[in-house]
């Protein structure tokens, strides 16, 4: 089975690490033409470093998902760059590892802005679009934490909670407009984020061989695994997808 993606036009949000990376790694090789989002300002050089001449057919725009600005702006670099947007993918998203009622409110008001309401700017600027070309695919980045409670995941399981919820709701929305959403739940993935909280965590190889146990295939993920599926679902294998989450989790929710 061979994934083509020529003549599509993607815009991925996160897209200077982790899985977000290897989504515009992936969606490049594969023939896409690429709009990536990131807060990072050194974006396009580090795409660059990483991408070399794939960059050709890539664009960039530096921002925070949590403004309206940033969704404004690379739907207007899609459309002038590219001419259309055929797939959103809202990946950018930011964790927490306190208990709920320890987190302070500024963490709870800035993990909803970015987790969350990113997505609602998000379809203020795609759907429109989306619906005048003739249709469309929206991909939502949600987590296993979704539908499990897992310590020390409370505000941001709540957030992904609620983009699980939200996938749902959009695909009922706007399958009249041929504009299909859908969700990917990854398990543990071995991203910057991780490392981080693992160097937190005071022990990081302990903390990481917790997080491996806690899943029956008996590792964690790499982040290219996350972003394939997010492939996947992006070419037309997967047309008759829509109001799915997609849990690629290493069976951590069959439990």
């Amino acid at each position: 089975m061979n994934v083509d993606l020529t003549d599509k036009v993607m815009v991925v949000t996160g897209a200077d690490s982790g899985i977000g990376a290897d989504i515009v790694k992936l969606a490049l090789e594969s023939g896409a033409k690429v709009v990536a989002v990131d807060i990072n300002p050194n974006l396009a050089a580090s795409a660059h470093g990483r991408l070399g001449d794939l960059t050709r057919n890539a664009r960039f725009v530096v921002g925070d998902v949590a403004t309206e600005e940033t969704h404004a702006q690379y739907a207007r670099e899609a459309f002038e760059s590219f001419g259309r947007l055929d797939v959103m993918v809202n990946n950018a998203g930011i964790g927490s590892t306190r208990r709920i009622h320890e987190a302070p409110p500024e963490e709870f008001d800035r993990l909803i802005n970015v987790n969350l309401k990113s997505l609602y700017w998000s379809a203020r600027f795609v759907v429109p679009f989306m619906k005048k070309h003739g249709g469309g695919l929206i991909l939502n980045t949600a987590s296993i934490s979704s539908v499990a409670g897992i310590p020390l995941q409370g505000i941001y399981a709540a957030t992904k909670g609620a983009v699980a919820q939200l996938t749902r709701q959009m695909a009922i929305e706007y399958a009249p407009d041929n504009i299909r959403v859908n969700a990917v739940c990854p398990g543990t993935v071995d991203t910057p984020l991780l490392r981080k909280a693992a160097a937190e965590a005071g022990d990081p190889d302990a903390f990481l061989k917790m997080l491996a146990d806690m899943h029956p295939i008996g590792r964690i993920a790499g982040p290219e695994e996350i972003a394939a599926m997010f492939i996947f679902l992006s070419s037309d294998w997967a047309t008759f997808m829509t109001g799915a989450s997609v849990f690629v989790d290493g069976g951590f929710t069959a439990q």
